[in-house]
């Protein structure tokens, strides 16, 4: 519980950062490139879990529908991290 809650906390803070005028901009970018591969990674393990899965279409439709929720948040993130650039 604790660990989940450190984990939370760094994660909002560098998506915080990452969109943020005040961080310097070498930060930002490389806030913006972790939260970037994290999505990436996760959206992609869980497109790989609803392809390779055997538990039924449910099942399949739920890891696809998570996958495309982490990826359209990337989506979002990168756009604001743009914003937040120029």
């Amino acid at each position: 519980m604790l660990l989940d809650f450190l984990l939370s906390l760094m994660a909002g803070g560098a998506v915080t950062g990452a969109q943020s005028r005040c961080v310097p901009k070498p930060l930002r970018i490389a806030l913006a490139a972790l939260i970037v591969l994290f999505l990436m990674t996760l959206g992609g393990f869980m497109l790989l879990c609803a392809i390779a899965i055997n538990g039924g279409i449910a099942v399949r439709l739920v890891c696809g529908g998570l996958a495309a929720l982490c990826l359209s948040y990337l989506v979002f993130f990168i756009r604001g991290v743009w914003r937040a650039m120029r």
